[in-house]
């Protein structure tokens, strides 16, 4: 197969970033298509922890280029410091789509105001990805290639930005600070800002293969998502032909990561979810932290229900299951299969958070593993598979890089059938 999809199937942070990692190995190009700094892309090669917000986890491999589709939204300041964290080699091979939108300090400010004024605030990571969206289909957002056009950031921008600053209610400094962010931008990634979707049919057309990750998880996507108490973007396989500009018709192969439970970060609807100590145990026992944030991370079971409704969303070739090492030593494992409101039985996600809330959930006790291995976890992926149609192949087994077990259609690690 020559291009490959990995999205997140519940409320994002399922680990796919390792998976893109393992996958990254046999491709020419690793490709984000939506979200910015929101994201929390983690990889451990050996002991080492490698965080990533914006930059596609496969530049960490030798030789792969990492592109920033025209769907995400870039925090200079942010995208600058995780620049600096890469050797030299690996800057050279980050290319930036000049259609992809700037987040700048207004945005950040606006929604801290957003968040702090609202009777039921969201729960975002306050980092403007929001508002930065919001001026993006409202027609008056900066885009990264206005900030290398000649001029425009010099002649143009503080006024633009002044002018959105009265607008929004929210200091005016925050005008000349984004002018300096951006010439800040332009002088370290100016010259790798170009039309990307036009590099990613070329790419094609040569035969070079592609691997694309969506941000979060498709539970938060603006439209499919527990609205509204999602992202402002499409984290699912469906953003992914207007976050590149590539043809999802192209794709041979998409892979849905999900935990072998749930989490969530934020505020919204989680029907699996747990409280008290159990919660608090298995937290800990997966380290369920933001990345991003720093927040404790809301756990639960795994949910079939949601990662049906996922899977049929996203048109699955396949399951990663990620995280199954927390829950390693117990002889069952609970998953919740369906859930009751008033006595009566829903085998399906209701529509909208007000339906959600309040729901019982079904819990049925699933084979569990003493050891992370195929064989000891066979009966409960073969459990998984039966409820939702869809064959697992990958199974994470640690948070180390080497710590995989691959099955068809992937041969070994990193290399695509």
């Amino acid at each position: 197969m020559q291009h490959v999809c990995v999205v997140g199937l519940n409320w994002g942070d399922e680990g796919k970033g390792k998976i893109v990692d393992v996958l990254a190995r046999d491709v020419d190009a690793v490709v984000r298509f939506q979200g910015g700094a929101n994201a929390g892309h983690t990889v451990y090669i050996e002991d080492v922890r490698h965080v990533l917000h914006h930059i596609p986890t496969g530049i960490l491999h030798g030789g792969i280029q990492a592109v920033l589709g025209n769907g995400m939204v870039i925090e200079p300041t942010k995208l600058i410091e995780e620049v600096e964290t890469l050797p030299e080699d690996a800057i050279s091979r980050i290319w930036i789509s000049e259609r992809a939108h700037v987040v700048l300090p207004h945005h950040g400010a606006v929604e801290r105001i957003n968040e702090q004024q609202a009777s039921k605030p969201i729960g975002t990571t306050l980092r403007g990805i929001g508002p930065a969206y919001q001026d993006k289909f409202g027609r008056r957002g900066i885009r990264m290639g206005d900030i290398v056009q000649p001029g425009f950031v010099d002649d143009v921008l503080e006024d633009r930005l002044r002018e959105r600053c009265r607008a929004l209610g929210v200091p005016e400094q925050s005008a000349a600070e984004g002018v300096q962010i951006c010439r800040r931008l332009r002088e370290h990634l100016g010259s790798q800002v170009t039309d990307t979707s036009r590099l990613l049919r070329q790419m094609d057309a040569n035969g070079q293969r592609l691997l694309f990750e969506g941000a979060q998880g498709c539970m938060l996507d603006i439209d499919f998502g527990t609205y509204p108490f999602v992202t402002s973007s499409s984290p699912s396989f469906l953003g992914l032909g207007t976050g590149t500009g590539f043809s999802p018709r192209k794709i041979d192969h998409v892979v849905g990561v999900t935990k072998a439970y749930c989490t969530r970060v934020g505020e919204g609807p989680f029907p699996s979810e747990l409280d008290g100590e159990v919660a608090d145990a298995l937290r800990e026992a997966g380290g369920e932290f933001g990345t991003t944030t720093g927040r404790p991370r809301r756990v639960g079971w795994l949910d079939i229900p949601a990662l049906r409704f996922a899977t049929e969303l996203n048109d699955l070739d396949s399951y990663a299951l990620t995280k199954a090492d927390v829950l390693t030593g117990r002889d069952t494992i609970p998953v919740v299969t369906g859930y009751r409101r008033n006595g009566t039985l829903l085998e399906s996600l209701p529509f909208s958070a007000m339906e959600l809330d309040g729901l019982e959930p079904v819990v049925e006790q699933w084979p569990g593993w003493q050891t992370v291995d195929e064989v000891s976890m066979r009966p409960f992926i073969e459990r998984l598979e039966l409820a939702t149609g869809i064959p697992v192949s990958i199974l994470s087994t640690g948070k180390r890089r080497s710590e995989v077990c691959i099955f068809s259609p992937f041969r070994a690690e990193g290399e695509l059938a």
